[in-house]
């Protein structure tokens, strides 16, 4: 467990970490430990939010943080897979053809635009955002939740059977419990977010549900299967919803 936690880190974070062997008992229950992951990066996000509303930082900056520093935890590592997914769509190719797109190492025109695009929307939404604790802490819940629903979809969904990382993490898993902690880290977060703004917390549950629901659909049909560049791209899509959830429920109701 703890082996695989610090895999889990080393991976999915460019937090440092001690070198463990890259062995398959060890990778036993990475993507059971991936919304520890985003525990840690809620964590920051939500102290650099409440920084800001304790100095008086301007909504701009604050948002900046927000869009940021889960790019500086991760390395771009999910949004890598994310821009793969934008290429081999831009294609409208067949399936075969689409995941030869999402192994080619070199960035297309459609992926660069893709995540420009993203960042510029995920920060405008962040600058809606009002301030207050609760904000704070829905936004670490929003990290463990889409984390959540990538490590399910990864662990659960059927792959695409042409190898890569996240094929070593599936075929080294020890499936149920992995399952079983996903699920604990997802009603955790889920609850909490709920309890603290009930409409926000109840469209951010639902909408990562739906998203699971979607995401098997449109990698069968796109790509054969789920891959580690889909899974990213689940990640990214989550979170920028999660955040629009969070935002709506504030202009709705306030928080």
């Amino acid at each position: 467990m703890l082996k695989s936690l610090i895999m889990a880190f080393s991976c999915f974070s460019h937090l440092p970490m001690p070198q463990v062997e890259w062995e398959s008992d060890n990778m036993r229950f990475i993507l059971a430990w991936l919304p520890a992951v985003g525990l840690v990066l809620g964590l920051l996000v939500a102290a650099w939010c409440l920084i800001c509303d304790a100095v008086g930082f301007g909504a701009v900056l604050k948002a900046g943080g927000i869009a940021l520093i889960p790019l500086a935890v991760t390395g771009g590592f999910h949004l890598d897979g994310f821009a793969d997914v934008i290429d081999a769509q831009a294609s409208h190719a067949e399936p075969t053809r689409k995941r030869e797109i999402l192994k080619d190492s070199h960035i297309g025109a459609f992926a660069a635009i893709g995540v420009a695009a993203y960042v510029v929307a995920y920060f405008a939404l962040a600058t809606e955002l009002p301030a207050g604790w609760r904000v704070a802490v829905l936004l670490l819940c929003l990290h463990v939740l889409s984390r959540c629903g990538s490590g399910f979809a990864s662990s659960m969904f059927w792959g695409n059977g042409t190898g890569g990382m996240l094929t070593s993490f599936r075929d080294s898993a020890d499936v149920r419990l992995t399952v079983a902690i996903v699920i604990c880290f997802f009603l955790v977060a889920g609850i909490a977010a709920i309890v603290i703004a009930p409409l926000a917390g109840c469209l951010m549950v639902v909408t990562v549900i739906a998203l699971l629901a979607w995401i098997n659909w449109f990698a069968q049909r796109n790509f054969g299967g789920m891959s580690g560049d889909v899974a990213g791209f689940f990640l990214q899509v989550c979170e920028i919803l999660l955040l629009a959830c969070i935002v709506i429920a504030a202009k709705a109701v306030g928080l």
